[in-house]
């Protein structure tokens, strides 16, 4: 197993400088080999802890400059409501500059307000996602990128050039989000439910992909202050034992001293039980 770690940016009550720093910089220093940025631009006052925090790209081109080695993710960048030409420079350029492997994880999103406030196309973001996907990767993968659809180019140069271009994973718990996941997608990573079976899913999405690879990925929070370190590990080691490949995880936390605590119980006594797995 590989794991990432969810950057308190976004749904956090210490959504600041501090925090964010403070927590990547430990994921790093524990063992964690990668962190998650979540994306939510503007959101109603109905949904406050989707509103207050950072942007996740550039939540990620902060860190990058502060870090070492951790690689990067979005966990999910709600790719139909932004520009995928200004996503697409936005991502080569921080893995660029950082050295470092980067994971772009979409989803379509759930709030019509949101793709409203962005002048965004909420009826049909479902198909704008496949065409946005085929986007980012003409314009990071071909010589010569070209596309004619939303957005039309020919003839273009696109910079700078990544000898190995981002993955991408698809997000989202549906019938859509997995068949999209199965062709699309270098990788499939849904929120966790309560009443989720995880291993109906990676057999739902081996059947569809057709021998294509797809990483088995799965964002989920775990209260570390409610449940001991061998609960978490055992919840996970079931997981991996019906498919899971990546867990990316987050923690319950009120205080950035909460926060910490746990990474350093996460890093400490689940992460070695689990990584010859």
């Amino acid at each position: 197993m590989r794991f990432g770690f969810i950057l308190p940016n976004l749904i956090s009550p210490i959504s600041n400088a501090e925090g964010i720093k403070t927590s990547a910089q430990l994921a790093e220093d524990v063992g964690f080999d990668s962190m998650w940025a979540t994306d939510h631009v503007l959101m109603p006052v109905a949904y406050p802890q989707y509103a207050l925090g950072t942007e996740a790209v550039s939540t990620l081109a902060y860190l990058a400059g502060m870090t070492r080695r951790i690689e990067l993710g979005t966990s999910i960048l709600v790719l139909p409501m932004r520009n995928p030409l200004i996503v697409a420079k936005e991502i080569a350029s921080i893995a660029h500059l950082s050295g470092r492997a980067l994971t772009v994880a979409v989803g379509v999103g759930w709030s019509k307000d949101e793709y409203g406030f962005l002048n965004a196309d909420f009826h049909h973001r479902g198909k704008l996602m496949d065409e946005y996907i085929t986007i980012l990767r003409a314009l990071w993968t071909q010589e010569q990128p070209e596309h004619h659809g939303t957005y039309n180019f020919s003839g273009v140069t696109f910079s700078p050039r990544l000898e190995n271009p981002p993955d991408i994973w698809v997000g989202g718990e549906s019938d859509a989000a997995i068949q999209r996941a199965a062709t699309l997608g270098d990788g499939y990573h849904p929120g966790w439910r309560d009443h989720t079976d995880y291993g109906a899913i990676v057999k739902r999405l081996r059947a569809a992909s057709n021998g294509r690879k797809v990483t088995t990925s799965l964002r989920r929070t775990f209260d570390l202050h409610a449940t001991s370190a061998a609960q978490v590990a055992d919840a996970l080691a079931a997981l991996d034992a019906v498919g899971l490949e990546y867990p990316v995880v987050g923690f319950k936390h009120d205080t950035l001293a909460e926060l910490t605590r746990s990474i350093e119980i996460f890093g400490r006594d689940v992460m070695p039980l689990l990584r010859a797995t």
